[in-house]
């Protein structure tokens, strides 16, 4: 390739406007069919370069990276605190206490009108009751009448005028 021609090969092939090759390019280019075939050749694989090129990338829409950042912000894991900010916490925590509640009054409407300590039971003969008698149709009933008068004559050191005693 002569001088003329590497001086604005560039500028012809890359077809800038303001930048056009000089009259002696024009002239070398029309009288030397060496030239003007080389000159042929890098305009094809100017093309093919061009075809090969990547598409042009576009990097992300502007007020991208705040909005991500924003998210992950927004996504971070609060304190211990925070979860009873929460409305749905607040709901569920409001129908268990409700729950709650009716369980606990139900409990204690069932067992207000009964009392825990009636005249079989030993704690009450023990605490000052009358001392029932054994009847002789529960062995086992019988046996706990029996001992709990015992105890419960041993410790004023009376004894019995009479003691009930169990057929076992």
């Amino acid at each position: 390739m002569h001088e003329p021609i590497k001086q604005s090969l560039e500028e012809f092939l890359a077809g800038r406007s303001g930048m056009e090759p000089s009259e002696e390019f024009h002239r070398h280019l029309a009288d030397c069919s060496g030239c003007r075939s080389m000159v042929d050749e890098l305009r094809a694989h100017q093309a093919l370069l061009r075809e090969l090129q990547a598409p042009e990338i576009e990097g992300p829409a502007p007020g991208f990276y705040a909005r991500v950042m924003e998210r992950i912000e927004a996504q971070a894991a609060g304190s211990f605190w925070s979860i009873f900010l929460e409305p749905s916490f607040g709901r569920r925590l409001l129908y268990a206490s409700l729950a709650l509640f009716v369980v606990l009054g139900s409990a204690v409407w069932q067992t207000a009108g009964t009392t825990a300590i009636d005249e079989a039971n030993p704690v009450h003969i023990m605490a000052g009751g009358d001392l029932p008698a054994a009847t002789g149709e529960d062995p086992g009933r019988d046996r706990e009448v029996v001992l709990t008068n015992l105890v419960s004559l041993s410790d004023g050191g009376q004894s019995p005028d009479s003691l009930p005693i169990s057929s076992d």
